[in-house]
């Protein structure tokens, strides 16, 4: 029996069964086309930037229909927005899905049993759960993005001084402990205190992790570093 778990609970927790055939979906990338006087066709640019995407559930509950039917629904809907979507067919990843679709359901005689649809709407990655790993660093080592897209991870530096991942650079000029980096959001912090008059980037970017194997090297003012990559793929 297959299951999805979604914002912390499975369905299988509803007595919903379901069915994720459809759940190989991929995004599309999104294009820019321009139209040149004189020229045939279209000039088309990639942004850099992927589509989100649908992914659909049929799901189908065996007994006592409306009562579980009515709570499965009332906890999917009861915290609307972008939470941690993961599936059985998927057992590697995860997906970042807000809810965005409810089918009518479809019920048997005397009402008992019934199917119905449900749909994601997903950000394009699917992230390694690989990735969630932490990579702790004392010394000079090595890390490797097994995928073919640049990670944007979470870094956390003890102390101050200059981090150094394969080309990527960021010096930590004053620190009380350590610092996050958090290259996804673009923010230097320690708890709830902003960092960010505390850092020097390079390139004016955080840090990213290209495909392939980078080394990964920092001055000595500092004593730790710990990165979680952030993995990903479509």
């Amino acid at each position: 029996m297959h299951l999805f778990l979604f914002n912390g609970k499975s369905s299988r927790d509803f007595l919903v069964n379901i069915s994720g055939e459809d759940t190989w979906r991929k995004p599309a990338p999104i294009m820019e086309a321009v139209t040149v006087p004189g020229r045939n066709g279209q000039i088309i640019t990639f942004t850099g930037a992927y589509e989100n995407v649908e992914v659909p559930y049929h799901c189908g509950i065996g007994g006592a229909f409306d009562a579980r039917y009515t709570s499965f629904i009332n906890w999917l809907l009861s915290s609307p927005g972008y939470h941690r979507l993961e599936d059985s067919y998927h057992p590697d990843v995860f997906r970042l899905a807000a809810v965005s679709s409810l089918g009518d359901p479809s019920l048997t005689k005397l009402n008992r049993s019934g199917e119905f649809d449900i749909s994601f709407n997903c950000k394009p990655q699917s992230f390694l759960k690989t990735g969630e790993k932490k990579l702790t660093f004392t010394a000079t080592g090595n890390l490797y993005n097994p995928t073919f897209y640049e990670a944007k991870p979470l870094i956390r530096v003890y102390g101050t001084g200059t981090l150094v991942i394969g080309s990527e650079q960021v010096t930590i000029t004053s620190a009380n402990g350590y610092t996050d980096l958090d290259c996804e959001l673009e923010d230097a912090y320690r708890d709830s205190d902003n960092c960010n008059g505390n850092i020097q980037l390079y390139g004016d970017h955080f840090p990213v992790i290209p495909a392939g194997k980078h080394g990964v090297s920092f001055t000595s003012g500092i004593s730790r570093v710990e990165i979680v990559p952030r993995w990903w793929q479509l």
